[in-house]
């Protein structure tokens, strides 16, 4: 079955080829001056997060690259890109352009795919999964992103030890800045309480939130809750209603300070987000739970700055970064207000909360591991084409 397969896929990879050469195209790219090694990359749609930092990265390590981006999946002018001699073809994402890695073939120019998504239709025994069979075969390397399409690539055919699985690259983001003076200061009124952040909280998770801090109260009677409401016109709506309930409040906005009677901290909402994130080593990212994520902030801004992430179901917005954090034991899901509060009530150990940063913090600063890890197999190719 394997060799029939392999058959039938060449010629629907043929067939392929041939409605791409009688399709009329636009003109050929031009191709980058210099007398540097040239490098062909095409960006599927999926791979497109990962190509700014790629290129950065592959810039860095050879000044002298000339990159050609290629984005038309057709591309009935690889052949005659390939006059140009390229020393590798890079293909980020999981569109596999027939054409392309078929004139790299014939012109033994090595192909490396990275950032690839592979579904599990990609190993049945379709016309289209067979054609894309044949391309896989064709790789020098098959960088993955998770651990399915690893799977998936070696039901295709692909060989094992030309298969890796990266993760997917993530945005790497600055930590966010803040005023030393004011962190110290904002330390020592803490003192060693137990304090968490809830960040760009919606109306509709107010309760939640609420409900949780008087949970981790019951755990620490010194716990200090950090609310960040997403609407600044909250705060003094929200102030009543905290002072209603019992609880002692703080307001950012009137210059107060979270001294030890102080059972809840304002702040002025979204401003000032590097200083709560490095005073609370827990942070419940507002959204997630009733899936309002309007101003959802990044998790990877907690987690550049060592803070332990809580979360709800609701993760969309940034659905890749969610991936990694989650994948890597990184963050804690909860999937509602019970479980939020029970979530916070835990997190009041510092064993656990120690883990979960440790791991977020990894994870965060892990995007420059990936590219570099993609970047690897591209200069190798290059390095060999030049001698």
């Amino acid at each position: 079955m394997a060799g029939v397969g392999m058959g039938i896929g060449r010629i629907s990879l043929w067939l392929q080829n041939r409605r791409a050469a009688d399709r009329e195209t636009a003109p050929v790219p031009d191709v980058p001056q210099g007398s540097g090694p040239l490098l062909l990359v095409h960006v599927s749609p999926d791979g497109r997060a990962a190509f700014t930092q790629v290129q950065r990265r592959l810039m860095r390590a050879r000044s002298d690259l000339r990159i050609l981006e290629l984005a038309d999946p057709a591309l009935p002018h690889a052949e005659t890109l390939m006059q140009a001699g390229p020393a590798a073809l890079l293909l980020l994402g999981s569109d596999l352009p027939p054409a392309l890695i078929t004139a790299a073939g014939r012109c033994d120019v090595p192909v490396i795919l990275a950032e690839a998504r592979l579904a599990p239709e990609d190993a049945a025994w379709t016309l289209r999964a067979l054609s894309r069979r044949e391309l896989l075969r064709q790789m020098r390397a098959v960088l993955v992103t998770d651990p399915a399409s690893q799977a998936t690539a070696l039901r295709m055919g692909a060989d094992r030890g030309r298969v890796t699985m990266t993760g997917p690259v993530a945005e790497i983001r600055d930590p966010l800045p803040c005023s030393e003076a004011e962190r110290s200061i904002m330390a020592q009124l803490l003192r060693g309480r137990h304090a968490w952040l809830a960040a760009a909280v919606p109306p509709d998770e107010e309760g939640a939130v609420l409900n949780a801090h008087h949970a981790a109260l019951a755990q620490s009677h010194r716990a200090l809750l950090f609310l960040a409401p997403r609407d600044p016109a909250r705060i003094e709506p929200l102030a009543d209603e905290i002072e209603a309930s019992g609880l002692v409040v703080a307001r950012r906005s009137l210059d107060e300070d979270p001294t030890d009677d102080v059972h809840v901290m304002l702040t002025d909402g979204a401003t000032e987000m590097g200083l709560w994130y490095r005073l609370a080593p827990v942070t419940y990212l507002g959204g997630t739970l009733g899936g309002d994520d309007e101003a959802a902030r990044h998790p990877f801004e907690p987690a550049a700055l060592g803070s332990a992430i809580v979360h709800g179901p609701h993760t969309e917005r940034f659905a890749t970064e969610w991936q990694q954090l989650g994948g890597a034991g990184a963050a804690r899901q909860v999937g509602g207000p019970d479980e939020l509060a029970a979530a916070i009530a835990e997190l009041s150990q510092p064993d656990l909360i120690a883990t979960l940063a440790s791991n977020a913090w990894t994870v965060s600063t892990g995007g420059a591991d990936v590219t570099m890890r993609i970047c690897a197999p591209v200069l190798d190719a290059i390095a060999k084409d030049r001698s």
